[in-house]
């Protein structure tokens, strides 16, 4: 998580849609930090055509979510969509899952530059997860989260702005909850202002930590379950806040629920 994971302003397709400010990175690592899997067994890295995209997250022994705005283009060709999992590399050690099904939000919109109910749940064959070597699911969040707290987010992004490729080994970086009203007022002062809205959860990277390309979908843990998934960031290290779509608003909640059960 160097300039870790989503980057720029909405990882569409996992990589970059636009680069709203002039980068100011000098391809130095924005204060990410190498993990093991073991620890942290319900992150995944989400493939199409075999090739590394963005990331993901194990929630039931079946189902893992990710952001909208990185499997839209194929929601109607899952078969050309790939989970990986359980190694610490992002190419090797782990276990492939074909995905049978991805489910993207209803209310969804792919014209907007950074839509609401930016979400997706993809399906593995049944109990797919089950039993498998650093896999398994990450409870969701129950609450919503106060400002303030401490939070972590995971992923193989970029960790040089230039150079595009997914990190050789998972990173975090610590997040910290920023309140809505100080995101929406960030995102509001550009050029092209972005809405931030209550189905949304903002957080500042500690020390400068922000989320860069094929971080898009990663996951945000606060007190060990999962309350984001990665979907808005700020080309990889400019220092405005990040944003989530949050586990925690009611649509997105029940989403989740009538598409997996949990």
């Amino acid at each position: 998580l160097n300039r870790f994971l989503v980057s720029s302003f909405v990882l569409r397709n996992c990589g970059l849609s636009e680069i709203p400010e002039a980068a100011a990175q000098s391809g130095r690592i924005i204060n990410g930090f190498s993990v093991e899997i073991a620890k942290y067994p319900f992150v995944l890295s989400l493939r199409r055509d075999g090739k590394f995209d963005c990331g993901a997250t194990v929630i039931s022994l079946s189902h893992a979510l990710t952001a909208a705005a990185s499997i839209y283009p194929y929601r109607n060709s899952p078969q050309r969509m790939t989970l990986y999992g359980g190694s610490t590399s992002p190419t090797s050690g782990g276990v492939s899952f074909s995905v049978l099904r991805i489910a993207v939000h209803p209310n969804y919109n792919p014209i907007v530059r950074v839509s609401d109910f930016n979400i997706a749940v993809l399906t593995v064959p049944t109990n797919a997860f089950r039993a498998k070597r650093n896999i398994a699911p990450i409870p969701l969040a129950s609450s919503v989260v106060e400002t303030g707290t401490k939070c972590s987010v995971f992923g193989w992004g970029s960790t040089n702005y230039y150079i595009p490729a997914p990190a050789t080994t998972l990173r975090a970086a610590d997040m910290v909850i920023s309140s809505e009203a100080t995101c929406a007022r960030a995102w509001l002062q550009l050029p092209s202002p972005v809405v931030i809205t209550s189905n949304m959860v903002c957080a500042k990277g500690d020390r400068g930590a922000d989320l860069c390309t094929g971080d898009s979908g990663n996951a945000l843990v606060c007190s060990g379950r999962l309350t984001g998934v990665a979907i808005l960031s700020n080309t990889c290290g400019n220092g405005r806040d990040t944003a989530y779509t949050k586990i925690t608003a009611s649509s997105v909640r029940s989403f989740i629920r009538s598409q997996t059960g949990v």
